[in-house]
């Protein structure tokens, strides 16, 4: 099912990464050069960025959202909702997000709940943002997300040990009569492909989030460009998670995509998580993207769950990524 919704906009988005990085050649120590090569050649990632000791997930996601309201254009007492988005929590309790209300210094009187997701995550906060802001009361919604996965990764798994880099993000959705119409339409598969369990390192059957990922996704992403009226020749870009540059080809070929319409950016930052996507987005700002254009983002991983959304995006909205060397107080 393809929901529509209108008059909302993603008004800003910034990214914060660590300032701390890895290249593949510094797993030589740990890894056969052949494999960290043949990883390199399929998944297309040269670094990590890595989050230091004591960084916290949320101390990336709140530098964003220091550099969205240092530019003034949207005031922190205007946010009546805010959403953390993360597989990495600062804690199990309290959540998250009711101790970033007051580090950020937003109204005592807002909504702020935090959401379990990972690589759909970014679509999952703008799908809820969506129906929240059905209500009349509701302007504008706060979405910080991101990850520090690195502290879990099994440190003897290539698959994952070279895969996941440390990233955060904010996202401010709030009311634009002039903006186009949002569809979104998502799916969930029950799936423990890709878990993290307690007191437990991160695990992922590969070839299971692989035939998922070229299978469901594609014939999700065809189904809205029929809803949405668009051909490979009007949309301006499919925008996708980031989860390597292998399925990234393979669902610009199933799409009848040309690979310059579907921008691959792991290469120095490697699989950020639920922070991808809007990494992908603030990346190709930086690049001198401007302007509205017409896309559709799609992101898919733990659940198994995939969303996709076709709308006109406004990369005017994007700020440049910036490195954090400190945590944030």
């Amino acid at each position: 099912m393809v929901n529509r919704f209108s008059g909302i906009a993603i008004r800003s988005l910034a990214c914060a990464l660590p300032k701390q990085s890895v290249s593949l050649e510094q797993f030589q120590n740990r890894f056969q050069p052949e494999k960290i090569e043949r990883f390199r050649e399929i998944v297309g990632i040269e670094k990590l960025h890595i989050a230091s000791e004591g960084m916290r997930t949320s101390d990336l996601a709140v530098a964003a959202a220091n550099l969205i309201f240092d530019d003034r254009a949207i005031a922190r007492d205007e946010i009546d909702v805010l959403l953390f988005i993360s597989q990495t929590p600062d804690a199990i309790a309290p959540a998250t997000s009711a101790l970033l209300q007051k580090r950020l210094g937003l109204p005592s009187h807002l909504l702020a709940l935090d959401i379990n997701q990972g690589c759909a995550g970014f679509l999952t906060g703008m799908q809820t943002a969506a129906h929240l802001l059905a209500s009349p009361a509701i302007r504008n919604i706060l979405i910080l997300g991101g990850d520090t996965l690195t502290r879990l990764v099994n440190s003897d798994d290539p698959a994952t040990a070279m895969l996941f880099g440390d990233a955060g993000f904010a996202a401010i959705i709030g009311r634009d009569s002039t903006s186009s119409e949002w569809l979104l339409t998502s799916g969930i598969e029950s799936s423990t492909a890709i878990t993290i369990p307690h007191q437990s390192s991160f695990t992922m059957s590969g070839t299971e989030v692989f035939n998922f990922s070229i299978t469901k996704v594609p014939e999700q992403i065809l189904q809205l460009m029929r809803t949405a009226k668009l051909t490979p020749s009007s949309l301006d870009y499919l925008l996708l998670h980031q989860a390597n540059a292998f399925i990234l080809r393979q669902i610009a070929r199933m799409c009848h995509l040309q690979e310059s319409k579907v921008p691959c950016r792991i290469a120095p930052y490697g699989n950020t998580s639920v922070a991808s996507l809007p990494l992908l987005l603030c990346e190709l700002y930086s690049e001198g993207i401007r302007g509205n254009k017409r896309v559709i983002f799609s992101a898919f991983g733990v659940g198994l769950t995939w969303i996709s959304t076709a709308l006109t995006f406004n990369f005017d909205s994007c700020h440049a990524p910036i490195l954090l060397e400190t945590p944030t107080q």
